[in-house]
């Protein structure tokens, strides 16, 4: 086990001191606890975060292409008629904005690259990451509450879970989100730490970022997850029971037939069940962290690491949970292999065959103007 003064020079010869959850556990200052030792020794969480230093940019990468392909497929092709699917596009929006805004935090702690030193990306970093990690939750739960209206309500899905509807509903967290976060623009900005720029709560305001910053757990970590859980519960006692009341009716000549809308949400309730059930558990360590205050280093650098990974890999559920999804995106593969494979094939014709332009001069008999017309042979 380390000594604060041990651990406190460890973090500063590894350059771990950057963002005020590291910096609580490496400053002296301040009158802070000593902070709790490390599990297994200081080794296992420098290896643990230099694993971390090379997986959130191979998580950025592949999460960003995906999430993309994820838009596309759910906003761009058949998919798009349905209600679940503009909610899935959007959460594909806002977890690409959160995982571009926590590379370039890990940009700036990682590897130093002076982020927080150009003119306003402190403030505007903090505010779309914030923004849209609260618009993922909650889109997330909107996709889980119009599965559960389509489940429990079959008849009033048609009215209530629209695409016009789900758009609104997508706009108006927007817009909440926009307002309720306005508070880091003005609390939060760069410092100097360390010998680095640092984004942390200005000197004055760090009080009045505390009390909103714990307001935002009881909307971002609190609400969403426990309605997550509740509706979960719920749809999954449903399909049990229904699956139990067809086998009666497979039994039985006289069964009533089951209802044909509420078969076709049972079609799609492995992909939302999916998506709801990792959010919960891959964002469950960062949100202890956040309610209890868990000062620890590993559980807050696995917390972070496990939240990224949740916001990267939604495509793949989709393409595991849903036949659908996999065959529009087979549709795509096709039609792009299409087009490249017709672009490279002009390009070729044109440069063995050069375009040859002819002038033709075309007298009419009820005209006497001359009419040029200027006819282009070649490869288009």
């Amino acid at each position: 086990m380390m000594d604060r003064p041990n651990f406190t020079s460890l973090c500063q010869s590894r350059g771990l001191n950057a963002t005020a959850d590291i910096l609580i556990l490496c400053r002296s200052e301040d009158g802070l606890p000593p902070p709790p030792p490390v599990p297994g020794g200081y080794k296992l969480f420098m290896a643990v975060n230099d694993f971390i230093k090379l997986a959130v940019p191979i998580i950025f990468s592949v999460g960003f292409t995906l999430n993309c392909v994820a838009f596309y497929v759910f906003s761009r092709t058949k998919l798009k008629e349905t209600s679940s699917s503009r909610y899935i596009a959007a959460i594909a929006v806002v977890d690409n904005v959160v995982l571009l805004t926590h590379f370039l935090t890990h940009l700036s702690i990682y590897f130093e690259v002076p982020v927080f030193e150009i003119y306003g990306l402190c403030q505007i970093n903090n505010f779309f990451n914030c923004t849209c990690i609260f618009l993922s939750i909650w889109y997330v739960t909107s996709l889980v509450i119009d599965k559960f209206i389509g489940l429990y309500w079959p008849v009033k899905k048609s009215d209530y879970c629209t695409e016009f509807r789900a758009k609104c509903v997508a706009v108006s967290f927007a817009i909440f989100s926009i307002v309720f976060y306005h508070y880091l623009v003005w609390t939060i900005g760069p410092t100097e730490r360390y010998g680095r720029v640092l984004c942390l709560p200005m000197e004055g305001l760090a009080e009045t970022y505390d009390k909103l910053n714990n307001l935002d757990y009881v909307v971002v970590a609190i609400i969403p997850y426990f309605t997550i859980v509740i509706l979960l519960c719920l749809m999954t006692y449903k399909v049990c029971t229904f699956k139990s009341f067809v086998r009666q009716v497979n039994g039985s000549i006289r069964g009533r037939t089951p209802s044909v809308s509420r078969e076709q949400e049972l079609k799609t309730m492995p992909l939302v069940m999916a998506v709801a059930m990792t959010t919960v558990f891959l964002g469950l360590l960062h949100n202890i962290y956040r309610i209890f205050r868990v000062v620890h280093p590993v559980v807050f650098t696995g917390g972070v690491f496990l939240s990224q990974v949740s916001y990267a890999c939604k495509m793949v559920l989709y393409l595991i949970t849903s036949e659908r999804c996999r065959d529009q995106l087979l549709d795509f593969g096709r039609q792009l292999v299409r087009h490249v494979t017709t672009l490279f094939s002009c390009r070729r014709h044109s440069d063995t065959e050069p375009t040859r332009f002819i002038s033709v001069n075309q007298q009419t008999d009820r005209s006497p103007e001359f009419h040029r017309i200027i006819i282009i042979e070649g490869a288009v």
